[in-house]
């Protein structure tokens, strides 16, 4: 979908579709490359006249197709449900650094649209779909002394509109079996705690 571009703010050139982004509700439309893109993942590649067969044949059977995200480009929601600050939110609100003093703020709100965009997905019937993660809104305070359970849940949603909440996903291994959904560290959140304690640059891993 349309996201932030660090020149020029928002532009609905990129994509696959436009947001209304002078419109509060962010409404979402499929722009002609949607389109284009869900036939070519229905067809398994592009027609070619025959006489280009024999050059280009077509992908194979077994070939991914996918979309991907940013974060920050799409999630909005900057102080929602707890989240921290992150570098590019101070950097976005630190006056004459970003052209039109565009932020990330809203964004294309899909924090708070996560179904519908979520449906936007499976309309495309793409097999893989890459995000990343706002690390400020599972870790507000850059540690895991506090962890955000509404930031987590919203990466969890994300995850299991396709293949439920898998176990390599994530710092924290929820036990969805136990109606109080503990949470139980794994050993990237051990990582994670020390990549930011020791600053990232001047210690060894364990």
């Amino acid at each position: 979908m349309d996201n932030f571009e660090w020149v020029d703010g928002y532009d609905p050139r990129f994509g696959l579709h436009q947001i209304d982004f002078d419109n509060p509700n962010r409404p979402r439309t499929p722009k002609r490359s949607a389109v284009y893109y869900a036939e070519i993942i229905r067809n398994n590649g592009i027609p070619l006249p025959k006489e280009d067969e024999f050059l280009y044949g077509e992908f194979p059977k077994n070939f991914s197709w996918s979309v991907a995200t940013a974060a920050y480009q799409i999630e909005g929601g900057w102080r929602a449900d707890g989240k921290g600050l992150s570098i590019w939110d101070k950097y976005s609100h630190t006056p004459l650094r970003i052209g039109k003093d565009a932020t990330g703020d809203v964004a294309c709100d899909s924090y708070h649209r996560i179904e519908e965009d979520v449906e936007m997905l499976k309309s495309l019937k793409v097999s893989h779909y890459r995000f990343s993660i706002s690390w400020s809104r599972v870790l507000p305070d850059g540690t895991t002394r506090y962890i955000n359970e509404k930031g987590l849940n919203y990466y969890e949603r994300l995850i299991d509109w396709a293949v439920g909440y898998e176990e390599k996903f994530g710092l924290y291994y929820v036990n969805f079996s136990d109606p109080a959904l503990p949470r139980h560290p794994r050993a990237s959140a051990k990582y994670y705690s020390q990549i930011i304690n020791c600053n990232a640059h001047l210690c060894s891993y364990s």
